[in-house]
Parts: structure tokens; sequence; C-alpha cells
């Protein structure tokens, strides 16, 4: 089993009860990092795969819409008096 895989094993589990318990915080993480690999290989995915080249608007728009989720997600665990919406 490749390294890879066992991280995607130990992952699922961990987002499973961050979900469970409101650990709104770890699904902003998990957002971020998805940010890394999108800018450093140009393509992404939302329902399909999303290449940079070929479609650079809809590309930067899905990347920094995961930039905003994660630092919402991550706001709003460090400041839940100005998170009404998790409530």
């Amino acid at each position: 089993m490749t390294r890879e895989r066992i991280i995607n094993y130990i992952a699922l589990p961990i987002l499973l009860v961050a979900a469970w318990f409101g650990l709104y915080w770890v699904w902003g993480l998990v957002f971020l990092w998805w940010l890394v690999p999108a800018v450093q290989s140009g393509q992404t995915f939302l329902v399909f795969e999303i290449d940079r080249a070929e479609d650079p608007f809809l590309f930067w728009f899905v990347v920094i819409l995961w930039a905003l989720f994660g630092a919402m997600m991550i706001a709003a665990s460090l400041f839940p008096q100005y998170a009404p919406w998790l409530v």
C-alpha cells in the first residue's frame, strides 16, 4: 500500500469524526490542502476535471472558492460568536 493510500485511509475517519462533532476547522484545512496540488498541477475537480489551460476563469474561480471556504471554516471555529450559521 502506498503512502498516499495510507494517508487517505487515516484521513477519512478523521474527517467523519470532525463532521460528527462539528469541528469545521478540520474541513477548512482540507479545503486549503486541496489548493496546493491544484495550483501546482493546473488541474482541479468540481464535478469533472477543470484544466487551467482550457478554462482559466472556472479554474481560478473554484480555487478561490475553496480558499474562501477553508478560511471561513477555520475563522468560524476560531470565532464562533461571529458565525451564527453554525449553530
